[in-house]
């Protein structure tokens, strides 16, 4: 278990790990109109680890929450989970677009072209997933923490 002090990795953990075991395959069938197994499983590890890094290494958290606080959306109300995830998503959603198209293709000279093409399906998908899978993240966060440190 893990003291309160580290919810905000523990919670990273788990929402990249649920997003990244539904959103891998759900973008494999939506574009390769498959799921390449065990191809599959190594773009879920690649994922998990890229999504790891990126939310360690931006503070996305605060942008979220400063952009839910415009709005005046209170913390653990389901209008503040959407407006924190439209940022999430909206950040997500370019930074793997741009990898995952470079992973994909190369860099060929539509390659702009094809990552902004993807840009619009790939925000409602995540957005959708992601506000879906927010509240089992913050669960399995609250259950992997402990409020005292005592376990």
């Amino acid at each position: 278990m893990f003291t309160m002090k580290a919810f905000r990795y523990v919670a990273q953990f788990w929402f990249s790990i649920l997003m990244v075991l539904v959103i891998v395959p759900a973008f494999s069938l939506i574009y390769a109109g498959t799921i390449p197994f065990p191809g599959v499983l190594r773009d879920m590890a690649f994922g998990f680890v890229v999504a790891n890094a990126v939310g360690l290494l931006i503070p996305i958290q605060p942008l979220a929450d400063k952009f839910a606080g415009l709005f005046r959306a209170k913390n653990g109300t389901f209008s503040y989970i959407l407006l924190t995830t439209l940022i999430f998503s909206s950040i997500y959603v370019v930074f793997f677009g741009f990898l995952y198209t470079a992973l994909a293709i190369g860099f060929p000279p539509y390659y702009l072209q094809t990552v902004m093409k993807g840009i619009p399906l790939g925000f409602a998908v995540s957005y959708v997933l992601s506000v879906g899978i927010n509240p089992i993240a913050m669960k399995l966060s609250f259950w992997t923490c402990s409020k005292d440190g005592s376990r």
